[in-house]
């Protein structure tokens, strides 16, 4: 959740303008962001950079000449797309996204986007196929909307590839977690009245497979805890 009475708190703090501003934002950047969205309708550009290009035009929009940090070097032109993500630090926003970017774009993780709000059930299915759903909600983004009074569009897909990184990175051991949530979704029907009748498991358990990417120990550990707790039988 990016904002609270005092003013802007989490890991996107430096490049998130207060949701009073997004309409005006929204109406700003339309022709762009219209673009990207036929782009993605039409499939006429790869998945990943068309995330990469909303990236970009929202964080040029929102902190101008500071978007990339200066790394001593001239950058190479943003349509070389690997060249360029191989090479930049963006301004605000933990490296993690532009490493999610990359190896997306290069083909080495198996990131998918959507335009719809996954299920814990559609995201734990797709992770124990190996791949990661992120979300570029574009009619929240065209109307300068929060998604759930929480994050905006440009804030909910950093949100989605910083997770990603999480799932995908080497010393998370990928495949371990990728057999903890087959084994999850193998005993789904085992669990999924509770998800229907106790909102607090419910609550964790949409934590435990979109929030919590870890080690496949600690999820284990997470998962048996809030079975135990709503009194099913690990």
């Amino acid at each position: 959740m990016p904002w609270s009475d005092d003013g802007k708190y989490g890991s996107f703090k430096k490049v998130l303008i207060e949701p009073k501003c997004l309409e005006e934002e929204a109406q700003d950047i339309k022709d762009q962001i219209l673009h990207l969205k036929q782009h993605f309708e039409d499939r006429s550009l790869p998945e990943a950079s068309i995330a990469f290009q909303f990236v970009i035009l929202f964080l040029k929009t929102r902190v101008g000449k500071r978007a990339y940090l200066k790394m001593g070097v001239p950058l190479p032109l943003e349509t070389e797309e690997i060249a360029f993500l191989e090479s930049v630090r963006f301004f605000g926003i933990p490296d993690t996204v532009r490493c999610a970017l990359l190896n997306w774009m290069q083909g080495k993780w198996q990131i998918k986007l959507v335009n719809y709000h996954p299920t814990g059930k559609e995201m734990l299915y797709s992770q124990s196929l190996g791949t990661r759903l992120t979300t570029i909600d574009w009619d929240a983004c065209l109307n300068g909307e929060l998604i759930e009074d929480k994050r905006d569009a440009f804030e909910h897909l950093l949100h989605d590839l910083a997770h990603a990184f999480m799932f995908f990175r080497e010393d998370y051991d990928f495949l371990g977690q990728v057999r903890f949530f087959q084994n999850m979704y193998e005993d789904f029907h085992h669990f999924e009245r509770y998800l229907h009748s106790n909102d607090t498991f419910k609550q964790k358990f949409e934590y435990c497979i979109s929030d919590m990417n870890s080690h496949p120990a600690h999820l284990e550990a997470y998962w048996n805890a809030i079975r135990r707790e709503a009194g099913i039988s690990v």
